[in-house]
């Protein structure tokens, strides 16, 4: 397959014969295919059984859509927060990921909606802005776009 093709673009991504192939721009114009993620590797599990049943879950790879309502950007430990159903701000999970690997991450602001593919990782404790304690799922990504 070619290792490079020279595009203006910022990012493609080829969905064909079940994989999807990211495609990272550099300042070369160059595109590179470094990375592969096959959808049928993957399921869709709702938030309310990540949520209901989370220790079920635990290293299952996953696919999930949802609107980001926060993002944390730093070169350990960057990750969003995203509402998976609608606008119902209960149905949120912390989606893991790491900064240097993503293709113009500064792209995911608040109120963006993403696609991304990741294995679940065990729940989080979190306090509340009441200062209720809860938890939520936490899924680490090992892609994630903007939903188009």
């Amino acid at each position: 397959m070619f290792k490079r093709v020279v595009l203006g673009i910022s990012l493609i991504a080829l969905i064909s014969g079940g994989s999807i192939i990211s495609m990272k721009y550099n300042t070369t114009n160059a595109v590179n295919f470094d990375r592969v993620i096959k959808r049928k590797d993957y399921n869709y599990v709702s938030f309310q059984n990540l949520y209901e049943n989370p220790q079920l879950y635990v290293g299952t790879k996953i696919y999930q859509y949802g609107t980001v309502e926060k993002v944390v950007f730093n070169s350990d430990n960057s990750y969003m927060l995203v509402v998976l159903n609608g606008k119902d701000q209960s149905n949120i999970i912390k989606l893991n990921f790491d900064y240097s690997k993503t293709d113009n991450a500064n792209r995911f602001s608040v109120g963006t909606k993403v696609r991304f593919y990741g294995k679940v990782a065990k729940s989080e404790d979190y306090e509340t802005a009441k200062g209720r304690e809860t938890t939520r799922p936490v899924v680490n990504a090992n892609y994630v776009d903007l939903k188009k």
